[in-house]
């Protein structure tokens, strides 16, 4: 057996034995939902695009019960939102880093004595330890989360997967145990925007140009095997320029700025803003383009119906931008966009502007 099918088999082993140990009964009927008061832990300690699809299905189960009381386990990165949702009790704010270090968290999500906790990581093949020990530290006897991955057996209340045609389908299961339907509404993230935050990306965008459409083209991710090469951009925003001569183009970047993003912006009129998140977002929110690799930017991008020209893997069609007009340009290496050619992304730059431009005015 291959040195890594025995270290992924010891882990399988540890968290099994975890389950037998602490996790109760394996399987728990569903309780009358209303009978009495319930603390739900719902567990989205991850990226920032993940609690923004996310948003709608919190919503929905906060909702389902007047006797709910709804708390998110968050990442250092995603915090931010999860305190933006006025439906939510408390933001836990949990740093996935050596086992032991999260002691005291599962110390207090223990005192905190939920019913229930979700698993919210439903895009990973397998349930890791951490999700393990967070899961059985709350205590609660009703344990939802999506099946047929490895470590499923945690979960006293499985969800069978489905065939989706979309990955935000299987976070929309998880609601589906408090009587939630599938069709039950509109499962595009409603971001709150501030009126203030609105008004300052507006002033944002006029200090770079009036022209339209405004297109915000993203140039990084935080994952390598989403990274485009940044060289590339240089043809796709000419073309953009080609195309759209009276528009508006804006770079992000962090705060602290990037001369990379100087140097792609001047021969093309475009301004390389720095920006945090919230100033990102409410920027995105007011753009009418977003180009950029598959990131937290063309999340917020499809919250707000901005269209989205998305950088993607191959075979990653399950992951586009939810349900927003655009076009995805895909490499031909599903695990990487390096491959991904700047005459593929340039032609998509063409695709999205004849399909799109003449409609809303661009062109």
């Amino acid at each position: 057996m291959p040195l890594p099918s025995i270290e992924f088999a010891i882990r399988s082993a540890f968290s099994w034995s975890l389950v037998r140990l602490f996790g109760g009964k394996q399987r728990v009927p569903l309780p009358d939902w209303r009978a009495r008061p319930y603390r739900i832990l719902f567990i989205r300690d991850d990226g920032i695009g993940d609690m923004i699809v996310s948003i709608e299905v919190l919503r929905a189960i906060a909702e389902a019960s007047p006797t709910f009381t709804l708390d998110l386990l968050c990442s250092p990165q995603n915090a931010t939102i999860g305190r933006s949702l006025p439906f939510v009790n408390e933001v836990i704010v949990h740093k996935r880093a050596a086992l032991l270090k999260s002691l005291p968290t599962w110390r207090r999500l223990r005192r905190n004595g939920y019913d229930v906790a979700i698993d919210g990581r439903i895009a990973i093949r397998n349930v890791n330890k951490q999700t393990t020990c967070l899961m059985l530290s709350t205590g609660a006897p009703w344990r939802i989360g999506i099946a047929g991955r490895t470590n499923d057996r945690l979960y006293s209340v499985p969800i069978s997967p489905r065939t989706v045609t979309h990955w935000v389908d299987n976070i929309v299961a998880l609601a589906g145990p408090f009587g939630v339907a599938p069709d039950s509404r509109d499962w595009r993230a409603k971001l709150p925007l501030p009126s203030e935050d609105g008004a300052q990306a507006e002033r944002a965008w006029n200090g770079v140009g009036v022209g339209r459409p405004r297109v915000l083209v993203n140039l990084y991710s935080a994952m390598s095997d989403r990274m485009w090469p940044v060289d590339r951009f240089g043809p796709v925003l000419a073309q953009i320029r080609r195309r759209l001569p009276h528009a508006t183009i804006v770079i992000p970047t962090m705060p602290d700025g990037d001369p990379v993003a100087n140097r792609l912006a001047d021969p093309v009129s475009a301004g390389a803003l720095p920006l945090n998140l919230k100033q990102l977002t409410a920027v995105t929110a007011a753009a009418d383009l977003v180009i950029s690799p598959d990131t937290a930017i063309t999340v917020i991008a499809s919250a707000f119906q901005v269209p989205v020209l998305a950088l993607m893997r191959r075979d990653t069609q399950q992951w586009v931008p939810y349900r927003v007009p655009g076009h995805v340009a895909y490499s031909d290496d599903p695990r990487s966009l390096v491959g991904l050619p700047a005459d593929r992304v340039v032609a998509a730059v063409d695709h999205v502007v004849d399909t799109l431009g003449r409609d809303r005015g661009w062109i």
